[in-house]
């Protein structure tokens, strides 16, 4: 699997890869290292969710269907980037915090904007090969892996 599709599911992976189990959620003060770290964890669930849904489209059988699954995994990216924008990190998390919140915002991004052009297709079939041979949002996957690679390199993820 090449392109689009595989930039969206790469995203994916690298959230399941680099989070651990656990609760969080947002906070009005600034969070220890530990609750931090289970903050951040909380996306494997959702991660995995959207994943499962996105991969899922690659045995629609209508543009519809295909637009759905993408549709699904744009929000779910999008509510992922909001929940990580809302935590507040530990001081030396900070940059890496704002930067994946916004690659996965900038992801979301990109999602919505292939489902557009997917919505114009006359097949699932059509519909897959772009996502395939798209670039997919480049700039966010950027973002997450090096914020990823960031929070793991602080102690806050873990690799996998």
């Amino acid at each position: 699997m090449r392109g689009g599709i595989a930039c969206i599911a790469a995203v994916a992976v690298l959230l399941l890869a680099a989070c651990g189990g656990g609760g969080g959620g947002g906070s009005t003060t600034q969070l220890s290292p530990t609750a931090y770290r289970a903050a951040i964890a909380k996306v494997k669930t959702e991660a995995a969710k959207a994943q499962s849904d996105v991969g899922q489209g690659l045995h629609a059988k209508t543009p519809e269907q295909l637009k759905q699954r993408v549709d699904a995994f744009a929000a779910a990216t999008q509510r992922i980037g909001d929940e990580v924008a809302a935590l507040k990190p530990p001081e030396n998390a900070i940059a890496a915090n704002t930067e994946l919140a916004q690659g996965l915002r900038d992801i979301a991004a990109g999602t919505r904007a292939a489902s557009a052009k997917i919505a114009k297709l006359k097949t699932a079939k059509a519909g897959i090969s772009y996502l395939e041979h798209s670039k997919g949002p480049v700039k966010g996957s950027h973002e997450v892996g090096s914020a990823l690679a960031e929070l793991q390199k602080l102690g806050y993820t873990t690799g996998g």
